[in-house]
């Protein structure tokens, strides 16, 4: 597939011709490597966001066809976690060359899917295929250790998987989100029921066909779609073993709490009101590209996205002015455009979302470019809001959209205590020419990860894991391999044992 984008093509077709052929009948759950219908419903249209159209039916998924795909991957649980880890890491890396070599129709798909644009999309299988080999190098790798005993006593401590795992993924980075679950899950030795979110679960169903052809054993990983009954079926059902969910803290905590009922633990990613502090030492101009790309990117939807701009008064006109220029620059438009920068937002829900905390909450508008909206399509013009009201939902709730508030601070002190004012604690950002003020905001800001003087330098090797309201566990890095693992202890003795109640 050409990543050349032909309108007289439309994008339904452009679609069906990425998909597997088994899917566009609405055989979307993946259950035992072959695709099949829900036992009942008429399932869920997926709308392109980019102009409306309808681009699949996929399945809903209810209690039978999770029954089904929990078998399946419960069936597939002893071959794969008794499988040899240099095999595991062989059939891992097959895995991230199948994605390389559909990279054209993965774009293709999560731009149509979710809106975003092309020029970003055409890099997510690469991102995706760096994941699966980070992990593939450690499936080989997880070892355990002897600890020191008394003579003719042995100590064994190892890793062995969970089991059967249940993975939820968000809508905002289709791919991604679904590697970041399944690359650790599979390296652990762990089987896996994925569900995608609903509104944008294409590059999931293609991913799954990619991962059959590389070798992957039947029913290691099975795929249910649906909606959030779907989840929570899932969630819920007695063969689970344990949870990666990434989404609202909302449902997070509704996981959390049913994971607790079942004492089978759960791994969470969720919401975040990461801030930017701009000290008055910052390099002005680099920290204003890195406000516009954090909050602008992909729409604003991501979880990690420092849109809360934190500003010294004493260079708050100037920062503002850089922003404003930057903001005017930007290309919002057709996501299939390669020249775009800002896409269209997921649904036209999420517009009347992002509309009702923009509106009457005390903010003053500061910038706004103009832009070329596909007609039906799910476009929001992006803005710079002002505020002077620090208990304003602007700076205290989750937008999840291309919105820019701006504060301004006059001591570190106050910097801190804006930048902490919140439930979440999933990161931040820091712009300062100080080294001593460096060192003292990553142990001030209350976040699971701080970028100084740079914003998303995010690799598979650098844990995520979210404080606060943000979630528990982490994801990425060798700290995900012990979040997909229990750890087992066994003790041997050389000799024979004695009882103790033995008077002997």
């Amino acid at each position: 597939m050409t990543m050349k984008w032909n309108p007289a093509t439309g994008t339904v077709a452009a679609a069906h011709g990425c998909l597997p052929s088994g899917c566009l009948n609405g055989q979307t759950l993946w259950i035992g490597n072959s695709w099949e219908a829900a036992a009942e419903g008429e399932g869920l249209a997926v709308i392109s966001p980019r102009d409306g159209q309808a681009l699949l039916r996929i399945a809903c998924a209810k209690a039978d066809d999770i029954d089904r795909a929990v078998v399946s991957a419960r069936a597939a649980l002893p071959g794969w976690r008794n499988m040899d880890g240099v095999a595991r890491e062989k059939i891992l890396r097959a895995i991230a060359t199948g994605l390389r070599a559909n990279a054209s129709a993965f774009s293709l798909l999560e731009t149509l899917d979710a809106g975003r644009p092309l020029r970003d999309t055409v890099h997510s299988a690469e991102r995706a295929a760096g994941l699966f080999e980070f992990y593939a190098g450690l499936a080989s790798k997880i070892m355990g250790r002897l600890a020191p005993q008394q003579s003719g006593r042995t100590g064994l401590i190892e890793y062995e998987p969970f089991g059967v795992f249940a993975a939820i993924t968000p809508w905002n980075y289709p791919l991604s989100n679904a590697v970041t679950k399944l690359a650790p899950i599979l390296a652990c030795g762990n089987t896996v029921v994925l569900k995608p979110a609903e509104l944008t679960p294409l590059v999931t169903l293609l991913l799954a066909e990619v991962m059959a052809e590389a070798g992957l054993p039947t029913g290691v990983v099975n795929i249910v779609t649906g909606d959030g009954a779907t989840g929570a079926t899932l969630v819920n059902h007695p063969g689970i073993d344990r949870v990666s969910f990434t989404g609202s803290t909302a449902t997070g905590r509704t996981i959390a709490e049913a994971a607790a009922r079942r004492l089978n633990g759960c791994i969470l990613e969720l919401g975040g009101k990461s801030p930017m502090l701009v000290f008055g030492d910052a390099d002005l101009a680099r920290a204003a590209d890195a406000a516009i790309f954090t909050t602008f990117s992909n729409q604003g939807q991501t979880c990690t996205s420092c849109n809360r701009i934190l500003v010294d008064n004493s260079v708050r006109e100037a920062f503002t002015h850089l922003c404003e220029e930057r903001l005017a620059r930007l290309r919002i438009g057709d996501p299939l455009d390669p020249a775009t920068q800002v896409g269209s937002v997921v649904s036209h829900g999420q517009i009347e979302r992002i509309e009702s905390l923009v509106r009457d909450n005390g903010g003053r508008t500061i910038g706004l470019p103009n832009y070329r909206p596909v007609p039906g399509g799910a476009f929001i013009r992006p803005r710079i809001i002002d505020v002077t009201d620090s208990t304003s939902p602007l700076v205290r709730e989750e937008i999840f959209g291309p919105v820019m508030t701006l504060q301004g601070f006059t001591s570190d002190d106050q910097a801190y205590e804006l930048a902490n004012a919140t439930e979440y604690g999933l990161a931040a950002s820091v712009w300062t020419s100080s080294l001593a003020r460096s060192e003292a905001a990553r142990h001030r800001i209350e976040a699971g990860i701080v970028w100084i003087n740079c914003v998303h330098a995010l690799s598979p090797a650098l844990p995520v894991s979210g404080h606060k309201n943000s979630g528990m566990g982490s994801e990425y890095g060798l700290e995900a391999i012990e979040q997909h693992m229990r750890l087992k202890t066994t003790v041997q003795m050389s000799g024979a044992w004695a009882s103790p109640f033995n008077n002997d």
